[in-house]
């Protein structure tokens, strides 16, 4: 029995195996990566899609709220939305660019993803006591930020 030449034919083996799994690995994340590339793409296209109808939509009812309606009252006419009185904005969501390289999207992704989470922590950053209790032991819970 030669112990040597088996210890290399196992290893072998096990190289052989490990060089077929690498190639499957890389196989499938091709794969991924331009399923990811075509499901970008095509969410940009509906997104861009459903934007367009929406201002459509939108601009269809600021022109021409009552129509069909008959109504020429004053009382019941829709006031326009102005600034100050508009909800506040929330982050927009990201809409991958086909001309933007993966790099480009990826850290367009993290800015949006930055951007909702400070959106959301500044929606929560209101504490207000449930006993009405103000003393020191109860200011640490009321602080505006966990952060610090």
């Amino acid at each position: 029995m030669d112990y040597a030449a088996e210890i290399e034919q196992i290893a072998a083996e096990a190289h052989r195996r490990s060089a077929m799994l690498m190639d499957e690995i890389d196989e499938i994340n091709r794969q991924t990566t331009l399923r990811a590339e075509q499901f970008a793409v095509e969410a940009a296209r509906r997104l861009r899609e459903l934007a367009e109808q929406e201002a459509a939509d939108d601009e269809a009812e600021t022109v021409e709220p009552h129509q069909g309606q008959g109504r020429e009252d004053p009382a019941h006419e829709v006031a326009p939305v102005t600034a100050a009185q508009s909800p506040p904005s929330r982050p927009v969501a990201f809409v991958p660019d086909p001309n933007m390289t993966p790099e480009q999207q990826r850290q367009a992704e993290i800015r949006a993803a930055v951007a909702r989470a400070r959106a959301a922590r500044e929606a929560r950053s209101t504490v207000a006591p449930s006993d009405g209790d103000y003393d020191s032991e109860s200011e640490y819970y009321r602080r505006s930020t966990w952060l610090d």
